[in-house]
């Protein structure tokens, strides 16, 4: 029986195709961290405090569609950027069915409710409020390359 020449090649194993691996971006809650800061190194970090408010009003303002999510990349890891860029192509399409743009709701960052579970970690609750209602915006921070950046974002 005669094999056909391109199943020859296929078998050898300078001409099997291996796919490559790619590598994954890093991800501080799925991704072992041998390079934790020390508590030194976390006291010598600006007051991760300001940002809190600054996070939940920047999250708002951007499901509402007055600001980008690119504006928002320093401050966020990589899978809260993909949530929050899904939710606002979501949103954007739900518009084009309708026919109308939402309008820009005014509000007020109202209470800020912070807690740290281990030294490097701060997770709050940041209470947004506009006329018709108030909403949690719940926030956790943790040290990435010196520097705080909210690893986790949920708009309640």
């Amino acid at each position: 029986m005669a094999v056909h020449r391109s199943a020859k090649l296929a078998n050898m194993p300078s001409m099997q195709h291996t796919p490559k691996k790619r590598a994954r971006a890093y991800d501080p809650l799925l991704d072992e961290v041998e390079e934790f800061p020390t508590a030194e190194e976390i006291a010598a970090m600006p007051d991760p405090a300001p940002l809190l408010p600054a996070i939940a009003t920047l999250v708002v303002e951007v499901i509402a569609g007055a600001r980008s999510v690119d504006q928002m990349a320093a401050l966020v890891s990589d899978q809260v950027y993909e949530k929050l860029r899904a939710k606002v192509i979501q949103k954007n399409r739900a518009e084009a069915i309708n026919g109308r743009p939402a309008l820009l709701p005014k509000f007020a960052v109202t209470k800020v409710k912070a807690d740290s579970p281990r030294p490097g970690v701060i997770e709050s609750v940041v209470l947004v409020s506009t006329q018709a209602r108030t909403r949690a915006v719940a926030i956790r921070l943790e040290p990435i390359h010196k520097r705080w950046r909210a690893t986790s974002v949920s708009v309640l």
